[in-house]
């Protein structure tokens, strides 16, 4: 875009003298400018700047999946121009990244957030599953799509739940159907009938009611026998000062210590039935993560130092480290994409496919950027996984200790 330059003799920011041709200051490199801008040419000079970034981003992404590994030796070498720099290549991919994986995370917890069969307006304060109604341990998983054991009843009380179970056993399938697509199960005849055989065993009344009751607990040993005292709890604790907290620990059995104090504050005030509260605690711990990164690939650096030493200083390791988390983010970004706005079974299915083409990329990289014989990039490649996995959950659960308490 060409540009009109309405020039003066002294530059309007630092006051030195400039000559007739001079488009920008010598001393302090403003333009030499003194019209006012029209919009139409802050508009311009902003889509041309746009256009240049992302000139300069398609360059960057097209080498980075055509040759693993040349962009971080272009820019040592000096080649520099062509490509978005490292740390703002990284700043925007992980932006998105962070942002699809935020989006998901809010899909899931909606999607979560089913209704339950209930017979009283009530809040629901506890549940069960109808495997542990039988007597059996709770089953958290299950590989069969028409497994009715996972189906759990939310209640405020053994009436409650006695009431649901009695109500479902004469239930239409309208009902059936309801409480299968709640938890995730096949909605056929085959499930159906499951269900319906499994919940004609369940017995009116017995020992395993004498366990299904409200649980009042909030932290360790901090519980609560009553729903008057559980949520009056609930609604002081915000006003609590450190030393009522820590009397409260005291009166309950628990050790007092900081890091006590603060799960009991926390968890006191997050209502794990809110989806805003989860979600909020959610990107909590996402931001958290994000950060993390930024100390994460520094660490990588020291790896890379170590290992592969030879003829390489430590700022060259870093650029490499801060290039391949970029790609990992960049792959991981397109698989979020397509689970977020395509299809979200689709895009479980493509998870492990993705991380086998980061370490397939990874290797590459390692390769083109060290040269190096093969035997040696992949026995350096298996030496540095395991401290940097072990790195990485570490960080990783500080990450999200911290983003919980924060």
């Amino acid at each position: 875009m060409s540009k009109v330059f309405r020039k003066s003799d002294v530059c309007l920011n630092c006051e030195t003298p400039l000559r007739p041709e001079d488009n920008y200051c010598p001393h302090c490199g403003q333009e030499n400018n003194t019209h006012k801008i029209p919009v139409k040419h802050i508009v311009l000079e902003t889509f041309e700047d746009f256009f240049h970034f992302d000139t300069k981003l398609w360059n960057t992404i097209k080498t980075t999946f055509a040759r693993p590994g040349k962009i971080t030796v272009d820019y040592l070498e000096g080649k520099r121009a062509r490509y978005v720099p490292p740390v703002k290549f990284y700043i925007f991919i992980s932006f998105i990244f962070f942002l699809l994986l935020g989006k998901l995370s809010d899909h899931a917890i909606d999607g979560s957030n089913k209704k339950r069969l209930s017979i009283k307006n009530e809040k629901p304060t506890a549940s069960i599953t109808l495997n542990e109604l039988l007597g059996n341990k709770k089953i958290y998983y299950s590989s069969d799509s028409s497994d009715v054991r996972l189906v759990e009843l939310e209640f405020n009380s053994v009436d409650n739940l006695q009431q649901q179970l009695k109500r479902l056993k004469t239930a239409p399938d309208r009902v059936i159907d309801s409480l299968l697509i709640s938890e995730d199960i096949d909605t056929t005849v085959v499930s159906r009938e499951r269900l319906r055989n499994m919940l004609s065993l369940v017995p009116e009344s017995g020992k395993v009611f004498d366990n299904a009751k409200p649980d009042y607990r909030v932290y360790g040993k901090i519980r609560f026998e009553t729903k008057e005292e559980y949520e009056q709890f609930k609604e002081e604790i915000r006003d609590y000062s450190d030393e009522q907290v820590d009397s409260l620990l005291r009166s309950k059995g628990e050790t007092v210590n900081w890091f006590n104090r603060q799960m009991m504050k926390k968890l006191a005030k997050l209502d794990m039935k809110s989806k805003d509260d989860i979600k909020e605690l959610t990107h909590a711990i996402l931001k958290s993560i994000s950060l993390t990164m930024f100390i994460m690939m520094p660490l990588t650096a020291i790896l890379l130092l170590l290992i592969f030493y030879r003829r390489k200083y430590y700022y060259e390791h870093l650029i490499f480290s801060i290039h391949i988390h970029t790609i990992f983010f960049l792959i991981l970004s397109f698989v979020l994409a397509i689970q977020v706005f395509i299809s979200d079974s689709i895009g479980e299915k493509l998870w492990p496919w993705a991380f086998l083409i980061c370490l397939i990329y990874l290797v590459l990289s390692l390769k083109h950027n060290y040269l190096q014989s093969w035997r040696k990039t992949i026995t350096k490649f298996l030496l540095m996984a395991v401290p940097y996995l072990f790195i990485s959950l570490l960080l990783t659960f500080f990450a999200v200790l911290y983003g919980f308490l924060a």
